[in-house]
């Protein structure tokens, strides 16, 4: 889902190492959409640090970029939506069927730019774009997560229930999956944190605590990233149980409208 070949190790690191907070910084760059060749400003990142691994959003496997709202891209004309870092990459082939889509959506008011627009409203038309590019289950899990995320913040907690529990279902299929590459250490702690966000500590605690009890180990992960993520998991999980059994300082609290990460 995870495609976190040193991402991983970075991030596990991080999140025992933070350093101190700091602004993320944007800047307008101008885009031809891939469906109708409009021209778009959107938002790129000029500078963030290692600060983004300590935003609260970790407790729920998530981190910048994809935890900030200039990070979907939505065209002002045919309303495509993308993720910034497909924009320019859609395949030629996906276009027809894509625009097809497009056509079907309810459009969203009118708007000079594009993040006057919910990002809710733009992860709703992201998945239907994303429906017609093939994406596998390991990316359908990581986008439910996130469109949890940013439901939550919205005040739209019952969506974002729903959408964590899609993530939380194909956690537990890949749990199964004797196949499947990513960590069961990191499986795990995504399974325990989607279960604390939807009420069921119960749950979640099983999950931190088998955890704790699973080795980190990933295909094709050096001897030192391997170190970094067993290292960098365990005290994270150790965080978290402490947290989920302190009344008011559940990691569940950072989930509402006026905690953002930044």
């Amino acid at each position: 889902m995870l495609k976190l070949r040193g991402f991983l190790s970075t991030a596990l690191f991080f999140l025992v190492l933070s350093s101190s907070a700091s602004a993320i910084t944007w800047v307008p760059e101008d885009f031809v959409c891939p469906v109708d060749n409009e021209k778009n400003t959107f938002l790129v990142v000029a500078s963030y640090g290692s600060y983004i691994y300590s935003y609260p959003s970790k407790y729920q496997w998530l981190f910048f970029p994809v935890t900030d709202s200039p990070t979907y891209y939505l065209c002002k004309k045919c309303h495509l939506a993308t993720y910034m870092w497909d924009f320019k990459e859609l395949p030629k082939d996906k276009i027809v069927a894509i625009r097809a889509t497009l056509k079907s959506i309810t459009a969203p008011k009118p708007f000079e730019k594009y993040t006057e627009v919910s990002v809710v409203e733009r992860l709703a038309i992201i998945e239907k774009v994303y429906t017609q590019l093939g994406k596998d289950e390991e990316w359908w899990e990581r986008f439910y997560r996130t469109q949890g995320y940013h439901l939550a913040k919205a005040g739209e907690q019952e969506k974002a229930a729903v959408a964590r529990k899609k993530s939380l279902e194909l956690v537990k299929k890949f749990l199964k999956d004797e196949k499947n590459e990513t960590s069961k250490k990191l499986l795990l702690y995504i399974s325990g944190a989607m279960n604390h966000f939807i009420g069921d500590d119960k749950a979640a605690i099983l999950d931190f605590e088998a955890a704790q009890k699973t080795i980190f180990a990933e295909k094709g992960t050096s001897e030192d990233d391997l170190k970094a993520g067993e290292a960098g998991l365990n005290e994270r999980i150790k965080d978290y149980l402490a947290l989920i059994k302190t009344p008011g300082k559940e990691p569940r609290q950072s989930d509402s409208k006026s905690s953002g990460d930044h």
